[in-house]
């Protein structure tokens, strides 16, 4: 069984600090054997952590992208992913590139997708993002069941912009096999899941602090 934090930011993200090497030796410490870097609207920082992982540890490269209703991951994507589509048009981008889409914090106020657009898309998805650091425990159990309801794997990833934090959350993947083919092919099959802890309130309220003040900086603009 192999555990991976397959939603992480890094200073490649403007709402994010840490550096690839820092978070892969945050995880590495923590036992964790793998990460998927999910910077936002670039692969930039994934990119990086892939040419300078040691060989005993996993970088999916990845994105999250902003569309124009919500947030969407797409792992195994080296590409950039444009951004402010509608999340349908989204979903045929990661495909065409070879990537898997992954709605991450499905309810969440400011960048969640919501129910209504994920029903859209279901059927063109194999797994979702069952357990979020970021996110209250009664969201992440409501996500849990949402996934159920809709016969999907789950995924697990912190949602950390801070190295410190990285592993709180993470995907328990039924291989042993520490290969991006090995875990996509878990994802396929349904063969994954989210587990983790909350992130302390603390931290969490700091976060949303300077989510609002970045939000006016930009002129009234999401991420």
């Amino acid at each position: 069984m192999l555990k991976l934090d397959l939603h992480i930011h890094s200073c490649y993200s403007e709402d994010a600090e840490g550096t690839p090497k820092e978070i892969i030796s945050s995880l590495k410490k923590k036992g964790l054997q793998g990460v998927a870097i999910t910077d936002h609207n670039t692969v930039k920082g994934a990119l990086q952590a892939v040419k300078i992982a040691p060989k005993d540890f996993l970088v999916i490269p990845g994105i999250e992208i902003s569309t124009q209703d919500g947030h969407l991951l797409g792992l195994n994507i080296q590409e950039p992913v444009q951004r402010g589509l509608s999340v349908e048009e989204t979903v045929d981008l990661i495909l065409e590139k070879g990537g898997l889409p992954v709605v991450p914090h499905l309810f969440r106020n400011m960048s969640g997708i919501k129910l209504a657009k994920f029903q859209m898309i279901v059927t063109r998805l194999v797994t979702m993002e069952v357990f979020n650091g970021c996110s209250l425990p009664k969201t992440n159990i409501k996500t849990a069941r949402i996934a159920h309801q809709y016969k999907l794997g789950g995924t697990g990833g912190s949602d950390s912009h801070h190295p410190n934090y990285a592993g709180s959350a993470y995907t328990l993947v039924d291989t042993t096999e520490i290969s991006i083919d090995a875990v996509l092919s878990a994802l396929e099959q349904k063969k994954t899941w989210g587990e983790g802890t909350t992130m302390p309130l603390e931290y969490r309220q700091d976060r949303m602090m300077k989510s609002i003040k970045q939000y006016f900086q930009r002129g009234l603009k999401r991420i």
